[in-house]
């Protein structure tokens, strides 16, 4: 098959099946093409794509997604010759790089996304960019021995690896790290990292770029749930804060080789008014902001990314939609869940519309379901998007779904 387009996943997201394989499928020449979903979850991604309209036009084959070497051999076995590679995953970034580079396709900068997804090569890429102020430290399961600790406390720990805020906490002295550090290593071996701590606001900035130029399209200004954990609960995007730090955040991404496609960065702004880079995420961002985000800009977010792994320059896109900054007020509220158990009644989802505002509701866990609080976002319930050209506005109707949602639990 040469018309086809081959889309890396590893588990199934709502990001995947309702954004980007519609937008890959749109993308594709010819009524021949084809697009291939190569992973290592294949059932659950029949589960979820049998039930699309678009189901016929999709072939899934399964290998160890992990391994670019795997999925080239599967690739050529299969007499594949992709015309696109792509992957919103985290952890399939430098896998996807290096197969769209095999095929002579755009791709990432392989070494990029293997720093970017392991936090302490990026702080070591970063120190030694002298971007990187706050001192941070590798501890290992083989060598636990607090004892040649030489970060001093308190200190963030998190796996070097990790994923939104899971496994994230505060410790505050050698006893609460030390609990930490056995729980996490019960069921994994996985490196921790400990960096100081920075107290400051936490903000996000959302890019894309063709591989030479990098444009900012926003940004989050974020509230977390207070520490130990870093729970995010709210989001407001273009706040006064994120404006005025944007240029220095994208220099900080262009500084360290973010390029093509989309990437969701996070940094904190200190009360000094330092720039701290927190994680790269190069990807989509995620948790619903995603269709926030799509909704709210003047072209379509996920067939822009798509265009631009197919070789389309930003220039291009700017002839033809103008800047790609998005300008319109918007807020996303998470409502978590206060405890374990199972949920007895939840509200439902619904979408208002009226002048001046939309308004989302988006349940995600339902009647009958039980759940174990985890201090991440798996603990979100649901969530609320809504947006405006007025800010007011999107801060009253927000305010006024908030309180006519209730959940109730089995006790």
């Amino acid at each position: 098959m040469y018309d086809s387009t081959v889309l890396i996943s590893h588990v199934v997201n709502d990001a995947v099946i309702d954004g980007f394989i519609p937008a890959l499928l749109e993308s594709m020449n010819t009524p021949d093409s084809q697009l291939i979903v190569m992973t290592d979850h294949k059932d659950s991604h029949m589960d979820a794509l049998i039930k699309m309209p678009f189901g016929a036009q999709i072939s899934i084959l399964e290998c160890d997604v992990f391994n670019p070497l795997a999925i080239i051999d599967t690739l050529n076995n299969y007499h594949i010759l992709p015309n696109l590679v792509f992957s919103n995953s985290d952890h399939l970034q430098a896998s996807t790089a290096v197969v769209a580079d095999f095929f002579n396709l755009p791709s990432k900068d392989w070494r990029h996304c293997i720093v970017f997804k392991d936090k302490h090569l990026t702080r070591k890429q970063l120190n030694s960019a002298d971007l990187y102020k706050p001192t941070y430290q590798l501890l290992s399961a083989k060598d636990l021995n607090l004892d040649t600790l030489t970060i001093g406390f308190p200190v963030v720990a998190k796996p070097k690896q990790g994923v939104a805020s899971m496994h994230v906490q505060l410790c505050t002295d050698k006893n609460e790290l030390l609990t930490y550090c056995q729980n996490f290593w019960q069921s994994t071996t996985i490196p921790i990292l400990l960096e100081s701590y920075v107290p400051g606001t936490l903000i996000t900035l959302e890019t894309l770029g063709d591989g030479e130029t990098l444009v900012a399209v926003g940004g989050f200004e974020v509230t977390l749930t207070e520490p130990p954990h870093f729970v995010e609960l709210d989001a407001v995007w273009n706040t006064p804060l994120c404006l005025r730090y944007r240029d220095t955040c994208l220099s900080i991404l262009q500084d360290i080789g973010v390029g093509l496609g989309v990437c969701h960065s996070e940094f904190i702004i200190t009360p000094k008014e330092e720039v701290h880079l927190v994680e790269i995420n190069y990807r989509s961002i995620g948790d619903g902001r995603e269709f926030l985000l799509n909704d709210m800009a003047h072209y379509s977010w996920f067939d822009t990314i798509v265009r631009l792994h197919q070789g389309v320059k930003i220039a291009e896109l700017e002839a033809e939609f103008g800047q790609l900054a998005i300008n319109t007020h918007a807020r996303i509220h998470y409502i978590t869940t206060p405890q374990s158990g199972t949920i007895r009644s939840a509200p439902a989802s619904f979408k208002k519309q009226t002048q001046q505002s939309v308004i989302i509701h988006q349940p995600l866990k339902k009647q009958h379901q039980t759940i174990q609080r985890t201090h991440s976002n798996k603990d979100y319930l649901s969530r609320l998007l809504a947006y405006s050209d007025c800010a007011n506005t999107v801060d009253a109707v927000l305010k006024d779904a908030i309180k006519d949602l209730q959940w109730q639990f089995e006790s």
